[in-house]
Parts: structure tokens; sequence; C-alpha cells
């Protein structure tokens, strides 16, 4: 496929990258991967391995966003297929999710039906919690939380349609993009370290006039967490830090400072004390090295 450059963003990723690039194959434009600056040199074995395969070595990890724009920066094609390096197609699933995002010359970003190894359906859309009582609720009732989400997107939008709903976003996981769009909107915000930045491009490239959308017709599977490295309690912090971030950008500092106040409330309750301590360190400017 000449249109689709494949661009995989890295970091200790190991047997997971093998994996991913055996599925993608070589029959596209260009497949490129950027190892985010691992301490292990892993990536350049795999690449090493396969010809067809670009690896560009970033001296140090500055977030998977300024990465992913690096690696898209990089390729030429005017569709850019992004994947972590767990996730992979199964069958014909980059050329089917090509050709429903060529059906109209408005949509920007097309993902996929994703599914676990053992191929039962995960979150293809995400819901943001994008206010404080939403995101305490997710802190404090994470189960119940997503079970009730999912109970709502059934009764609001048909699972199997491919309608991404409006306070819905594709995970950036697995994501086609017309290169032409993310360029029109800056790519990806570098402001995000990790989590977030698919939930902000998807809302940039709607308000641009673009489409966003689900195709169920393509499946990737999504094995999760097999691209960050490990240090859960570190993930989880720069997680809640991403939600914060949109609140802010979205509703401005002061609902996002509150925001930040009901968080910690939340993070004491559950007992979850290193996020606690690090959400009651400063204001969320200072947690966000945004001016308040």
């Amino acid at each position: 496929m000449s249109s689709v450059a494949t661009v995989i963003v890295a970091y200790n990723s190991g047997e997971f990258l093998r994996r991913c690039l055996a599925a993608v194959g070589s029959d596209h434009a260009e497949t490129l991967v950027v190892d985010n600056g691992s301490p292990e040199r892993s990536a350049a074995d795999v690449c090493a391995e396969l010809g067809h395969v670009r690896l560009i070595e970033r001296a140090r990890n500055d977030g998977f966003a300024t990465a992913a724009n690096a690696g898209v920066a990089a390729t030429t094609a005017p569709w850019v297929l992004l994947l972590n390096p767990d996730a992979w197609p199964l069958g014909d699933g980059i050329e089917t999710l090509l050709a429903y995002a060529e059906r109209d010359p408005r949509t920007a970003a097309v993902g996929p039906l994703l599914v676990d190894e053992d191929g039962q359906p995960t979150r293809s859309t995400i819901r943001a919690p994008l206010s404080a009582a939403a995101l305490a609720l997710w802190v404090a009732l994470p189960k119940r939380v997503s079970a009730a989400y999912a109970v709502w997107r059934r009764a609001t939008g048909d699972k199997a349609s491919d309608r991404v709903l409006a306070d819905e976003f594709l995970q950036g996981s697995a994501l086609l993009l017309r290169r032409s769009a993310f360029e029109e909107v800056g790519g990806f915000d570098e402001s995000f370290f990790m989590y977030g930045e698919d939930a902000d491009l998807c809302a940039r490239l709607r308000g641009a006039g673009w489409g966003v959308e689900l195709c169920t017709d393509a499946t990737f599977v999504h094995v999760g967490g097999g691209s960050s490295g490990g240090a859960g309690e570190r993930l989880r912090i720069e997680l809640l830090r991403s939600w914060l971030r949109l609140i802010a950008k979205r509703d401005g500092i002061a609902r996002a400072e509150r925001a930040r106040r009901w968080l910690q409330r939340s993070l004491r309750i559950k007992g979850q004390r290193d996020a606690a301590a690090w959400a009651g360190s400063g204001g969320v400017g200072d947690l966000l090295g945004l001016p308040e």
C-alpha cells in the first residue's frame, strides 16, 4: 500500500515490537520505528533483522506525542498508521481501515475494533473524565464507572456501529490519520507526555471540521501496557496529569484547579498515597507547568 506509512513509537518493547512488525508486513510505502530513548537497544536489533524498516533513535524519552510527531514528520505518505508496539492488525485490518477512510474526503482519523490477545473486544473508544465530579468518580469507582459507561454506550450508540460519540475519542494505540488533516491542526500537542494526546487530537480535528470515525470491520489486537515500560504508579500519575491537562485546555485553569482538589480527596479516600501526595504537591498550574 503505497499510500500508507506505518509509524511505531517504541520504548523497551522487546518481543512486542517484533510481533507488531511481523503482522504489519512489508507491503507499505514506509515503515518507521521511533525508539523513544529506551535504555535497552532492542528496537535496533529488531529493525536490523528487517531491511524495510527504518529506525529513528531518540536520545531521551520526551514523551509519546513528541516521538509520534517526529515519526510522522519523517514519512511522506498521505496516510499514517500510528501503532503501539503492543498493537497489530488481524487479517486485512490495515486495508480495511484505509478503504473506510477514503470513502469520505473529510475523514481525518479512523480507529479499528480493538480486541485482546484472546480475541475479546476491549475499549475501542474512550470517554475522558472531563469534570471535577467525573474525575473523582473515575478514581473512586473505576470498575463501576466503566461498567456504567459500557451500558450507556450501548444504549446511546449502537456498539456495532461506526459512530464515535461527540464526547468520545479514538485510542492512539492503533489509529489511521490523514496527513493533511494531522498537519493542519499541528499534530499532537507535545505538552502531553503520555496519555490524553489522542483525546486532544480528536477534539482539535473535530473542531477543524474533520471526521473522527470507528471502523468495526477492521480488527486490531491491543495488549495494553506492553509499550509503556512498566512503573504502574508513575503511569497512573501521568494519566491523571493528562486528564487535568485536558480539562485545563478545554475549560480553563480555574476548572482544572477545582478538579485537582476533588481528585486529591478521592485519591486519599482510595488510599492511593503516592498519587494523592502528587495531586497535593501544588496547584494545577504547578502540576502541569502552566501559569495560574
